[in-house]
């Protein structure tokens, strides 16, 4: 099984991913530390979410939209018989090449929050340049190609989880949709 998690900055995806991980035996696999952050280190260009972003544009223009899901992919092909995270997903375009390569065995997340508990969280993991942000800055950035494309990826979800309450809350959403999965999929 391989679930993909989608949803904008702050709103729990790489908690989920971990949890899942810890709690459920998933191995985790992010755009970001599997593809990005390695390819920026070679490049010998700061780990930053503006060169983030602009690497990954950069790709997707040459290329399409789904090419890091491809990329991600084929990692995954090599690796057989174990469950997946995948924290990052955001174009439509990497969530159709994840169920063209995984059909039924892929399953897409979405996780949604409000625009404030967003930024908090942001600001309190203070990772990738956003621990001094203003609202007015997270705001800017919401309108970025990449953050604007999540909204239509949201979407195509087979389930989506609310995430404005506690941690506890967020796990408990997390296991009733794990326990479902095993259920219908074995």
């Amino acid at each position: 099984m391989i679930i993909g998690l989608t949803g904008k900055r702050g709103t729990g995806k790489d908690t989920v991913a971990d949890y899942l991980v810890g709690k459920h035996g998933f191995q985790n696999l992010s755009f970001t530390d599997e593809l990005l952050t390695p390819e920026l280190k070679r490049q010998e260009k700061e780990v930053t979410r503006d060169n983030l972003i602009e690497l990954a544009m950069d790709e997707r223009k040459k290329h399409h939209n789904g090419i890091w899901a491809e990329r991600i992919c084929d990692v995954l092909k090599g690796r057989k018989n174990m469950d997946f995270a995948i924290s990052g997903v955001r174009f439509t375009e990497e969530a159709d090449a994840f169920r063209e390569a995984f059909g039924g065995k892929f399953i897409l997340v979405a996780l949604v929050a409000d625009e404030r508990t967003r930024y908090d969280r942001c600001r309190l993991r203070g990772t990738k340049g956003e621990g001094e942000m203003t609202f007015g800055e997270y705001m800017e950035r919401e309108k970025r190609p990449t953050e604007v494309a999540i909204l239509e990826t949201v979407k195509r979800a087979d389930y989506v989880i609310d995430n404005n309450g506690s941690q506890k809350e967020l796990f408990s959403k997390v296991d009733g949709i794990v326990k479902l999965l095993k259920e219908n999929h074995g």
